[in-house]
């Protein structure tokens, strides 16, 4: 099921503002934790609707700074490559205790229980990957700024990219609307002469993740 991303200088994912979102996090102290609490836990009957909580809702925590964690992650990238991958293991793993909805930690979670041969640990997190990038993958069509993929972080752009099995060539940012939106020239691999644009809304990352990142960074 594919929901239309229809805004009036406001997202709307599963018609719902993202706005709205935050709200409701803000009304109950207890919502992200529980839900935060079922993922952790495996919990495969959350809805797409309480997925989006997670995923969405996250924008809205006091710490979120999706530039943070992108550092944090290639920083788990880089001592995977030390073959270090129990070290990225533990950090990865203190990072998702505080950001389960991260769908580059969980992957790269994946990705180095797999490199230890620890398969009771990789197994979940690809389930749990796979589960999260429902969320991103429903919010649209990635055809038109109307349509665009809704992302929380500009990592999971590719990500989405992956699995429509395209590759990105080219990216333009747009404004349109008041929003902000990366254009996506990208090809599928075995044809890369044939693009086609791809449309993601990256204003929780570009706007909210920035404006976060600065608080964090005047409050050192």
């Amino acid at each position: 099921m594919v929901f239309s991303c229809v805004f009036a200088n406001a997202q709307v994912v599963f018609g719902v503002p993202v706005e709205d979102t935050g709200k409701r996090i803000a009304a109950d102290s207890t919502l992200y934790s529980r839900l935060s609490g079922r993922f952790s836990q495996g919990d495969t009957t959350l809805t797409l609707e309480e997925l989006g909580t997670l995923y969405y809702g996250s924008a809205f925590l006091p710490e979120f700074d999706p530039y943070q964690e992108e550092r944090i992650i290639d920083a788990a990238d880089a001592l995977a490559r030390r073959e270090k991958a129990y070290d990225a293991l533990n950090l990865l793993d203190n990072f998702l205790s505080r950001n389960p909805a991260s769908l580059r930690a969980l992957l790269e979670m994946a990705y180095n229980s797999w490199v230890v041969n620890d398969t009771g640990s990789m197994e979940p997190a690809y389930q749990k990957y796979y589960q999260m990038l429902k969320v991103p993958m429903a919010s649209g069509t990635g055809e038109s700024p109307e349509t665009a993929y809704v992302i929380r972080s500009i990592q999971d752009q590719e990500l989405v990219l992956n699995e429509l099995n395209l590759v990105g060539m080219k990216e333009n940012l747009v404004v349109r609307n008041g929003q902000n939106f990366h254009v996506v020239s990208s090809a599928k691999e075995n044809d890369i002469n044939t693009r086609k644009d791809v449309y993601f809304n990256v204003e929780l990352p570009l706007k909210r993740g920035k404006q976060q990142s600065l608080q964090n960074q005047n409050s050192h």
